[in-house]
C-alpha cells in the first residue's frame, strides 16, 4: 500500500511542570493513559495510512495500547524541533512517497479521527492547517505598550502540512516552535478556530479539568 498520509504523535516530553512520577502523557485520565485517547483518534482516522510515534522507547510499557498499536516509532530529540526532525527523517527513509502529515500532541487528548481527516483533507487546497485560539484576555508586554489583541492569536497542535513543502524549509534552529512560521509568507495557510475544547495538559490540576470535560462531552453526546 502506498503511504500518502501520515499522522505523527509527539510523545517525547518529560513533563517537568506536571510534577508526576512519569511523563504526563502516560498519567491516567478516567482509568486510561492520556496518550491512549490520542491513539484512539489516530486509529479512527480514515485518511491516515501510517502513524509514527516520536518517543523515548523506555516508556513503551506505560501504555499497553501504545505497545500493541502496530504504530511506527521514531526516537525523540532533546527539544521539540529535534523530535520533529527525527520524525521527518524517519518518514523520508521509510515512506518517501508521503504527501501529507498531521502532527498531534500525546498530551492533548480531545483530538478525534474526524478532525484528523478534516485537516488532511484541507491540504488539498492549503499548504498547512493550524489550530488557533482567540486571545480572550488583555494582552500585555514588558514595555507597557498598548497592544490590540485582535491582531494576535495563539497556535496549538494539531497542525498539518504538505510534507515536501514543510521539509523544504524546516530547520531545527528556528527561534519559534510554531512550525508553520518556517514556511514562506506566500504559502497558503488555513487557520482553524473551531477546535475550542483543545485542552493540552501542562500542569497536574488540568487532569481534573480534562476528566470533567470528557464526562461533560459524553453526556452531551447522549442527548
Amino acid at each position: 500500500m502506498s503511504v500518502k498520509n501520515i499522522t505523527i504523535i509527539m510523545s517525547g516530553g518529560v513533563g517537568n511542570r506536571f510534577g508526576a512520577d512519569r511523563p504526563k502523557q502516560y498519567t491516567m485520565l478516567n482509568g486510561r493513559c492520556v496518550i491512549d485517547y490520542v491513539i484512539d483518534a489516530a486509529k479512527a482516522s480514515k485518511l491516515t495510512d501510517k502513524v509514527v510515534v516520536v518517543m523515548d522507547p523506555s516508556c513503551i510499557n506505560y501504555s499497553e495500547e501504545l505497545k500493541n498499536s502496530g504504530f511506527d516509532f521514531a526516537l525523540n530529540g532533546k527539544e521539540r524541533l529535534d523530535s520533529l526532525n527525527s520524525a521527518f527523517e524517519y518518514i523520508k527513509e521509510h515512506y518517501p512517497e508521503c504527501e501529507r502529515i498531521i502532527i498531534l500532541d500525546a498530551v492533548a487528548p480531545f483530538v478525534t479521527g474526524e478532525l484528523i481527516d478534516d485537516y488532511l483533507d484541507k491540504l488539498t487546497d492549503y499548504d498547512t492547517v493550524i489550530t488557533c485560539q482567540k486571545i480572550t484576555g488583555a494582552l500585555g508586554n514588558y514595555d507597557y505598550d498598548p497592544l490590540d489583541r485582535e491582531k494576535y492569536y495563539m497556535t496549538q497542535s494539531p497542525e498539518s502540512f504538505r510534507f515536501k513543502v514543510i521539509t523544504k524549509y524546516f530547520t531545527t534552529t528556528f527561534p519559534s516552535q510554531e512550525l508553520a512560521w518556517q514556511m514562506p509568507r506566500e504559502t497558503k495557510k488555513y487557520l482553524n478556530f473551531d477546535f475550542k475544547n483543545n485542552l493540552k495538559l501542562t500542569y497536574d490540576f488540568q487532569a481534573k479539568y480534562a476528566e470533567y470535560l470528557m464526562d461533560y462531552l459524553a453526556k452531551k453526546d447522549e442527548k
